[in-house]
């Protein structure tokens, strides 16, 4: 009973992981065709919108890293995703201040 409970949480947690990476993508995707057309019609404003989309695509992304330590097997996975968890999270905050410091320059 327990195997079964275990293995169907595993692959909640997997398909969880699969849509927040895919989302992430879109995410970004969507952000860079906008500021495409933002830089063809205004060239000041394209770069905030793709920069807003990266922020929020990351955060996405970050949740799913944060999912994948609760199936990881064994701790050098675990460190693994620590590590990335931690890049992707001080790349977020960066993209942020980024972001913030431009909308005061404007």
């Amino acid at each position: 009973m327990y195997e079964i409970f275990e293995d169907v949480f595993q692959t909640a947690v997997r398909y969880g992981i699969l849509i927040l990476e895919a989302v992430g993508a879109v995410i970004i995707f969507i952000s860079a065709v906008k500021a495409l057309v933002c830089v063809v019609k205004n060239p000041d404003k394209g770069k905030n919108v793709f920069t807003e989309g990266i922020a929020t695509a990351l955060n996405f992304l970050l949740g799913s890293e944060v999912l994948k330590t609760i199936i990881a097997p064994d701790w050098r996975d675990i460190g693994m995703t620590c590590a990335i968890i931690a890049m992707r999270a001080a790349m977020t905050l960066l993209v942020h201040w980024e972001s913030k410091h431009e909308k005061h320059e404007v």
